[in-house]
């Protein structure tokens, strides 16, 4: 689905009726598993992520009105699932029921794959906490397949400033999920 499309499901939400009802359907077809790959990989647990879900569509729709099409249709739902994802975090903190043990040994050799696996989970969400833009970037390359020069329109940024951009965020990434990895 091109950003056309995208877009003209957007404007087919504001519309109501019928019509936001086919949009719904779409783009759920469409971007909900990408959504809950991109929620998961951020430390989202698979019980919370579907009412997460939930809550980003109902954000679709409410602030639909407030879309402009342009052929960035992409790019805005992204930003609305990012937000919800921050809104998520905020709460969490708020409530103080979520910690990350990010500082697990693992001998060589010997490991619990459960704990690796949240050990990745808790530092993609710091990651994503401290370079949200990075975050998001590696998500449409590696979650929504979208290629480099796609990425620099949603960024803003030039192809060239976008390679060196990627290349900076995967050294950065690589140093957070490094600390699951030695003991």
């Amino acid at each position: 689905m091109n950003n056309a499309e995208v877009d003209a499901l957007i404007v087919d939400l504001q519309a109501g009726g019928a019509q936001r009802k086919h949009a719904v359907t779409q783009l759920y077809t469409e971007f909900s598993g990408k959504f809950t790959r991109f929620l998961q990989l951020r430390g989202v647990p698979e019980s919370e992520s579907e009412d997460l879900m939930h809550d980003i569509f109902l954000a679709f729709i409410k602030r639909c009105d407030g879309f402009t099409p342009s052929g960035q249709g992409r790019g805005w739902l992204w930003s609305v699932v990012r937000s919800k994802l921050a809104d998520r975090y905020r709460q969490a903190s708020k409530e103080n029921t979520e910690t990350y043990d990010d500082n697990w040994e693992i001998e060589s050799g010997s490991y619990d794959e459960a704990r690796l696996q949240a050990c990745i989970a808790g530092q993609m969400s710091v990651f994503t906490r401290d370079y949200p833009e990075g975050a998001q970037a590696l998500s449409w390359v590696i979650d929504d397949e979208l290629d480099l020069r796609s990425v620099a329109e949603l960024l803003g940024r030039s192809y060239g400033a976008t390679r060196e951009f990627m290349s900076q965020i995967r050294s950065r990434l690589r140093a957070y999920i490094d600390q699951c990895l030695v003991g």
